[in-house]
């Protein structure tokens, strides 16, 4: 997508990109890329021509020709002869004939010619929007046929058809200079033995009727409102946080350091917490995360360490509530009513409608929106708030002139419009031991498709000015009942609707479609969705929605398939194929001080793999480990000043590798009882006391030292060259593929909200619904072999077998 030109054909001009589409559809018949692009052009200038005022001739003859100056045709397929042109499609035959015309013969009278093939090839493009394959035939062929034939009885239209300066390009002018051509070779007499004369009757006949036929099908597009030149719009990308939209050049942006309302708060009420900027201090919410040579922090690793905010005091705001009880616990209740109400989602919330609420509340804007007359400012208001509750955007930027229709937020695709936005995540490093096919996920775009009679609509209206909405609103409260109607109750519809009532859906789908910002939402860049599963979810919330079935759903229908989430989530057979290599390095350790590094390193991935932590420096102190219990309290948020300790479950199979890891140190210290700093370690690991139990030996190999993920990384790139930290995201999207609910997802991972961990006051989930996890990690476990592998000294590994692995390691 060209980032600065607001006029690129595939976002502001529909037809070219459809037909463009269509013709790369034929796998029969390969367009070269400099073709179609050519090809797109004209039919571009033409679609502008037709709405300019003045100079259309000139501006489309002097943009076609620099295009075919350019030579899109490749000059091993510019032999003009009827066998090889045979041989191509019509429109590319079209677009060799006017190359010819540039590049073969001196441009004069034969700019006409060029004029009228390039109206030619945007008469065939509406066509083929409308599937009229005969009538694209005709039109194609006849005016092949005039420029290739040397027959009078072909050529002879161009000596009939206007010259440039007598010419205007508008569909009444050319609709009757070609019915009048028609009328005069009808009012002829013609002889039964006058093959001549019924050409060119047959071929004015079929030109005329293809060429009304196309602009009578396609139905007046409005006109897109340019938006005010201050106001930047830009692609939606959630992993940018910051408002590109102001309302007005006056409006301000939120500022969360301010007590003050800004202008464009919409229906302001006393003590409403949706309207409220509260004065807290957001610096402790900076995600700190740790660096290491030769690694990048990615930008879903930042995610992942920050913490959502929350209001807490710090300090009681006066000295008296101290000595009022029911204050006392001011910072519990507000707590509690915050959490429970924004992200338990109780039916106590006042904040939320009821589902026969939001299903009334849907009928009624429907209802407004496509039946009330077009002079009615109500039709108007009811229709953006309608497009706000079926996509969630914000009302202020639909407000904005230009923004509705703007091709970097509105996109069609033939005759369907829809919204697009990017989950931002970050593009994958060029890798040398992994390809595309080694991934998950290929795409972080969803598309929201859209009635396009709404969007039409609203082209076509004046935006209300605010006065109008803000009636049109109170009228509804009263017509609904609902006197706690609000613009944010409407916005926020969708994203309720999937997380509440939609079956199969649960909060992490409605963060995605809805395009909750980053800060918010860390779990939806480490999964793993198809774009048909997020469209059926979003289908069912409107049809949800939609109880009267008056709301004609036919438009939304299946997308190209792709998957869709986590940029760095590895299949589940290529970490398989991973696994078999490390366990060949490994056995290929040349003494005892690379045999130690190397299974250190291996069981430090397979803890990674079987927990889903974030792989950071010193994991698994074996003070927070319980082996006999299978239990890990983990805090791997080591440079937070929020604490954030969280359980995990330990599966059998990976109980089993830490004690065979323990019994490996032990075994290593009683051979080496004279390296003094590594025995005390190890005794210190032994005990349990307050030690990473996963250990490499130091440089000058008389001390040990903490696995950092750029030991990890560097000492494996061979094998897998890409940053440790996607066994975090593997692991995230395995749990959803074996179907574990999202609420205990999140708190295995540590993606729950603010003060829910399972350890906090407001935790969401028991111990029990946590160990029940561990079974999913054993299959994990059993999927990867990893049930299958053992923990050997290297004492243990013969001079023999230690050969073998070599060779058998050489022949692969």
């Amino acid at each position: 997508m060209t980032k600065n030109d607001d006029t690129s054909p595939n976002e502001e001009h529909w037809l070219s990109a459809q037909t463009i589409t269509h013709l790369k559809s034929n796998k029969a018949l390969v367009y070269p890329e400099s073709v179609l692009k050519a090809i797109s052009t004209i039919i571009t200038t033409v679609d502008d021509s037709y709405e300019r005022d003045d100079n259309a001739i000139e501006y489309l003859s002097e943009i076609v020709v620099q295009t075919l100056q350019k030579r899109p045709v490749a000059d091993k397929y510019m032999k003009i002869n009827r066998k090889d042109l045979a041989r191509k499609p019509l429109m590319m035959q079209l677009l060799i004939l006017m190359q010819d015309i540039v590049i073969k013969r001196q441009l004069g009278q034969s700019v006409q010619q060029l004029v009228w093939l390039s109206i030619a090839m945007h008469t065939a493009a509406l066509l083929i929007v409308h599937n009229r394959k005969t009538d694209t035939k005709d039109i194609l062929m006849q005016f092949k046929q005039a420029q290739f034939s040397g027959s009078s009885r072909r050529t002879w239209i161009w000596r009939e058809l206007p010259y440039l300066p007598q010419m205007t390009i508008s569909v009444e002018y050319i609709s009757t200079i070609l019915n009048d051509l028609l009328e005069q070779k009808k009012s002829k007499k013609v002889k039964k033995d006058d093959s001549d004369e019924k050409a060119k009757l047959n071929q004015i006949g079929k030109i005329t009727t293809a060429y009304q036929n196309a602009h009578t099908l396609r139905k007046p597009r409005p006109k897109r409102k340019k938006p005010p030149k201050h106001i930047k719009i830009k692609a939606i990308n959630l992993a940018d946080n910051t408002s590109r939209l102001p309302l007005d050049s006056t409006a301000t942006s939120h500022n969360w350091n301010t007590t003050t309302l800004s202008n464009d708060a919409w229906g302001y009420t006393r003590d409403d917490i949706e309207h409220s900027a509260i004065a807290i201090d957001l610096a402790f919410l900076e995600a700190n995360t740790e660096s290491y040579e030769g690694l990048t922090t990615s930008f879903e690793e930042r995610i992942d360490h920050y913490e959502a905010p929350y209001v807490s005091y710090g300090e009681y705001p006066n000295p008296l509530i101290k000595n009022s009880i029911p204050l006392q616990t001011i910072d519990l209740s507000l707590q509690q009513n915050y959490m429970s109400q924004r992200n338990l989602a109780l039916n106590s919330n006042t904040r939320l409608l009821s589902l026969s609420g939001y299903q009334a509340l849907f009928v009624t804007l429907n209802q407004d929106a496509s039946t009330l007359p077009e002079s009615e400012t109500d039709k108007t208001c009811a229709g953006i708030l309608l497009l706000s509750m079926i996509t969630g955007l914000p009302v202020k930027s639909l407000l904005i002139s230009g923004y509705i229709g703007h091709p970097r937020i509105f996109n069609v695709e033939g005759k369907r419009y829809y919204i697009e936005h990017s989950l931002g995540i970050t593009k994958r490093s060029t890798s040398q031991t992994l390809a595309k096919k080694d991934y998950e996920n290929h795409s972080d775009t969803i598309k929201i498709p859209l009635p396009s009679w709404l969007i039409d609509n609203l082209l076509d209206c004046e935006l209300p000015v605010k006065e109008d909405f803000t009636a049109y609103l109170a009228n509804l409260r009263t017509s609904l009942g609902f006197p706690n109607l609000s613009v944010n109750r409407i916005e926020t519809s969708l994203h309720v609707i999937l997380s509440r009532y939609t079956p199969d859906c649960h909060g992490h789908i409605a963060d995605i479609i809805c395009r909750t910002p980053a800060p918010h939402a860390p779990a939806m860049y480490y999964s793993s969705h198809t774009s048909e599963a997020l469209i059926a979810h979003y289908k069912s919330a409107l049809n949800l929605l939609n109880n009267t079935g008056d709301f004609d759903l036919s438009y939304i229908t299946p997308w190209h398939k792709y998957t869709v989430g986590s940029g760095f989530a590895l299949k589940l057979e290529t970490v398989r194929i991973i696994i078999d290599k490390l366990k060949v390095w490994l056995n290929q350790s040349l003494n005892d001080e690379e045999h130690f590094n190397r299974t250190s390193i291996f069981v430090w991935f397979i803890f990674c793999i079987l927990t889903g932590v974030r792989p950071n420096n010193g994991l698994g102190k074996m003070y927070d480990i319980d082996l006999d219990m299978s239990w890990l309290e983990i805090n791997d948020k080591p440079v937070k000043r929020v604490k954030s300790d969280r359980l995990i479950p330990l599966c059998p199979t990976l109980v089993r590798h830490l004690i065979d890891y323990r019994d490996y140190l032990i075994d290593y210290q009683a051979k080496h009882q004279l390296k003094h700093d590594i025995s005390k370690t190890i005794d210190s690991i032994r005990l349990g006391n307050d030690e990473a139990l996963l250990k490499l030996l130091s440089t000058s190999v008389n001390n040990l030292k903490d696995i950092k993920r750029g030991d990890a990384y560097h000492m494996t790139k061979s094998i897998i060259d890409a940053n440790p930290y996607w066994t975090r995201h593997f692991v995230r999207t395995q749990l959803e593929k074996h179907s574990v609910q999202l609420p205990l997802i999140n708190t295995i991972i540590g993606h729950e909200k603010a003060r829910q961990e399972v350890l906090g006051r407001f935790s969401s989930s028991s111990k029990a619904d946590i160990k029940r996890a561990a079974p999913v990690f054993e299959q994990i476990a059993e999927q990867l072999e990893l049930n299958l592998i053992e923990i050997k000294n290297y004492s243990k590994l013969s001079h023999i077998q230690r050969r073998h692995v070599e060779v058998d390691h050489a022949n692969r």
